[in-house]
């Protein structure tokens, strides 16, 4: 749990510190000071995004799909939620035994928190932050994966928090391409047959961005 709380704390902060705009003078005297207001809070666009990733889940290379959406500020912080979910089967053997093999399901989402720099160059960056909740399942593996049953052997809730970096593309003014990567951070499972480690890794994702900026 430290290192989840950890990790979140730092990409957050890199985030607001980015966020912050420059002071401006507050018009009335008796007016409250907020770090946000009309004038310094302006909504400036929007997407949905859909996106590839590619990494370890328990030593097995796997593609996650999923997607994300938000809306943005100041042309620069993104808030909305996201979602993903393992493809394939991310086979292994229970305690390395052969004579008990099994498959892994998995989904994640939650909050989608993200910084853009220089967002109106061709060429630019971006710092995202997801943060939320993993579902975690163990199935018998019968080698076949288009089976329509699946024996369940055991399942378990978990916290995840996934900062990356991305370099952005603007193709188009409603379409921009994302190549990144991210580290996966699981941590709370409840799985005899699974630890957290065996879920976390890094990733390497493409995203496709649809909106306007």
């Amino acid at each position: 749990m430290k290192k989840i709380i950890t990790l979140l704390f730092l990409a957050l902060i890199v985030q607001v510190s980015f966020a912050q705009e420059k002071d401006e003078k507050v018009k009335e005297e008796d007016s409250m000071q907020t770090l946000f207001n009309k004038d310094n809070l302006k909504f400036t666009g929007g997407y949905l995004a859909p996106e590839v990733k590619v990494s370890n889940v328990h030593e097995d290379i796997s593609l996650i799909i999923g997607g994300k959406m938000g809306f943005t500020f100041n042309d620069h912080f993104t808030i909305g939620i996201a979602g993903f979910g393992l493809t394939n089967n991310s086979n292994f053997d229970i305690n390395d035994n052969p004579l008990d093999p099994a498959r892994i399901g998995m989904g994640y989402g939650g909050l989608n928190l993200e910084y853009t720099f220089f967002s109106n160059k061709k060429i630019h960056f971006t710092i995202p932050v997801v943060l939320g909740a993993a579902g975690i399942y163990v199935y018998e593996d019968d080698g076949d994966f288009f089976s329509d049953q699946f024996n369940e052997i055991e399942n378990s809730a978990a916290f995840v928090v996934e900062p990356g970096v991305n370099i952005e593309l603007n193709l188009f003014k409603f379409f921009r391409i994302d190549l990144g990567a991210s580290y996966r951070l699981i941590e709370g499972t409840a799985l005899y047959s699974l630890e957290d480690e065996d879920l976390s890794d890094l990733s390497f994702n493409v995203g496709f961005k649809f909106g306007f900026f």
